[in-house]
Parts: C-alpha cells; sequence; structure tokens
C-alpha cells in the first residue's frame, strides 16, 4: 500500500506537522500549493464527518468510538483523534484490504510513542504564546520515517 502523506492537526485545524511520502514530479512551488489544499481538505472532511458521526452514533462508553478512517475511490485516509484534540492523518491507496485496524494501531503508537516522547517532552520543543509549535527542532520526523519505512503496508 503506498502512503501519500501524514498530516497532524490540533482541534482548531491548524497543521502542526506534514510529510508528504509519494512524489510526483512536478515544481515545488506547485507541490506545496497542493500540499495545502490536501492539508485543507482533509481536515475538513475529517472535522465534518467526525461531526456526523458523533451526531448518529448512540451515547455509548465505548472508549475507541468515533471515526476512524473514509475510503473514496481515490484513497483511503486513516484518523487517530486524542483526547486533547490533535488529529492524527495518514493517506494511503486502497490497494490493500483489511489492514485498517494495523494502521489504527500506527497511528496510536506514533501518537504515544514518537510524538509524545519526540515533541512534547524534547527539551529543544517551544510551543510560543501564539499557538506556533516548531515540530522541526525535534527528533520526530526521522523517528517517523524510520517507524513507518519498517511497517509491512509502506510502500
Amino acid at each position: 500500500m503506498a502512503v501519500h502523506s501524514f498530516h497532524v492537526f490540533d482541534r482548531k485545524g491548524k497543521t502542526l506537522f506534514t510529510k508528504r511520502y509519494a512524489l510526483k514530479d512536478s515544481s515545488s512551488e506547485q507541490d506545496n500549493e497542493q500540499l495545502s489544499e490536501q492539508r485543507k481538505l482533509v481536515f475538513g472532511m475529517l472535522f465534518s464527518l467526525r461531526q456526523i458521526v458523533s451526531t448518529l452514533a448512540p451515547d455509548t462508553e465505548i472508549k475507541d468510538a468515533g471515526l476512524h478512517s473514509v475510503r473514496t475511490g481515490a484513497g483511503t485516509v486513516h484518523n487517530y483523534e486524542t483526547l486533547s484534540g490533535l488529529r492524527f492523518a495518514l493517506y494511503t491507496d486502497n490497494a490493500k484490504q483489511g489492514s485498517g485496524h494495523a494502521i489504527r494501531s500506527s497511528l496510536k503508537h506514533i501518537y504515544t510513542k514518537l510524538w509524545v516522547e519526540c515533541v512534547i517532552r524534547s527539551p529543544l520543543y517551544t510551543a510560543s504564546s501564539n499557538g506556533v509549535m516548531n515540530v522541526s527542532s525535534t527528533n520526530f520526523e526521522p523517528q517517523l520515517d524510520a517507524y513507518l519505512r519498517s511497517m509491512p503496508w509502506f510502500k
């Protein structure tokens, strides 16, 4: 399964981190424009569908209820949302069926082991008063790359 991109959003929709894996031959300006548009569309879709799911779902005490993935003709967006409102989204193609649970577990691992350890607990990480998170000064991106490339479903 080809992984196209990985995004981390805060609860307000601000992109905290993004990484594109399946790059096409295009200009840097055009690529940045497409990535910016993709981020907006992915967050908007996840936000809207999450609202619909929470409205339609019965009131239960299921800990892991919610929106896990959205499959379209072009690809699948796998979603993991934390209690603090962070959203981890992995956009893949539809090549392999039945790997949703494995990808969801991977997204949870990325949050609990990589994001918390490399970003939140990093002495190099500082959250400024205007809400800007400087993830680039941490070890998160190399750790994320190594982890995703070690997954059997990653191409």
